[in-house]
């Protein structure tokens, strides 16, 4: 089972080139009306063997079938394309606005007309108008409607995953959707990770399990928890009367436990003596603890209570 991992950025870039038009002909007359200064069929654009992409001296790009001769795209200008993964459909981007096409029969499927764009997943894309992001089948129709904020961050890409998909709500808060749009885990959540029969959520820096229902299975997992220990010096007087000092590791009964980034203090029954608000916790002695706190550079004093020592 694999996460969609938060916040990422989207698939590889192929070329660099701007979309005036898009006709579709059937023809080649008209093909070479521009001198061709680039063969770009080996950039990535293509997965067919018979279609070829080429490049003219103003920039704009065609695609035409070496067999049959026909011209799928001609005259268009990209600014860039993005991978399909294992889908047909690709993105591109045309004058700041993303579409796709067909990378095998290098044609348009879906015009470009959107902010934003990402890339099928399980037979429906993201894509954003007007600010917010909604979903579209490969034949560009609009299956889940624009309704979910775009904040600013990727949100695992937008894409489907054993049917679910994680979006956002107008205050920036989490959920999982379904693939017609409702809400399988509502918006109330800091993160959201999903896995096939469950998602870790965060809510206030404490992660839980949450089923597809709604409901929480675990209302407090952990990422790591590692037990406090110190050293300290043992007086040692060996056969020959020779005094020596070893390290002794001595156990705290206190543990250290990990959410997300932050570590907070509990006992050895379990019971939270804080919450996740450190960077990190170190055992100095028995009752003295040392936070460090989440700008990775200052400290506080902890007894072993969890009480900060003024």
């Amino acid at each position: 089972m694999k996460t969609k991992a938060l916040i990422g950025a989207i698939a590889a870039w192929t070329f660099i080139v701007t979309i005036v038009s898009i006709p579709l002909v059937s023809g080649c007359s008209t093909f070479r009306k521009s001198k061709i200064v680039e063969d770009i069929s080996d950039e990535g654009l293509l997965l067919n063997d018979d279609l070829v992409a080429y490049r003219t001296e103003d920039g704009k790009v065609s695609i035409r079938n070496s067999v049959t001769g026909a011209v799928t795209i001609k005259d268009i200008k990209i600014d860039w394309t993005q991978g399909s993964g294992n889908d047909s459909l690709a993105v591109f981007c045309s004058e700041g606005k993303r579409g796709y096409y067909n990378v095998y029969t290098g044609e348009i499927a879906v015009p470009a007309q959107y902010r934003r764009a990402w890339v099928f997943s399980e037979g429906l894309a993201a894509v954003q108008k007007n600010g917010n992001i909604g979903f579209i089948d490969r034949q560009g129709n609009v299956v889940i409607d624009f309704l979910y904020p775009y904040h600013g961050n990727p949100l695992y890409e937008f894409l489907f995953e054993d049917g679910h998909c994680i979006v956002a709500d107008k205050t920036g808060k989490c959920g999982v959707i379904d693939m017609t749009g409702n809400w399988l885990i509502s918006p109330e959540y800091d993160t959201v990770n999903t896995f096939r029969e469950y998602a870790i959520v965060t809510k206030s820096g404490v992660s839980m399990q949450v089923l597809y229902d709604g409901s929480v299975l675990n209302s407090f997992v952990l990422d790591d928890i590692c037990e406090l220990t110190y050293k300290e010096q043992e007086r040692v007087v060996t056969r020959d009367g020779e005094v020596r000092y070893i390290d002794k590791t001595v156990k705290t009964g206190l543990f250290a436990y990990r959410v997300g980034g932050r570590y907070g203090l509990m006992d050895e029954s379990c019971r939270r003596l804080t919450e996740p608000l450190y960077y990190d916790i170190d055992a100095v002695s028995a009752n003295l603890l040392r936070a460090t706190l989440l700008d990775h550079w200052s400290e506080v004093i902890l007894n072993s209570k969890g009480e900060v020592m003024r």
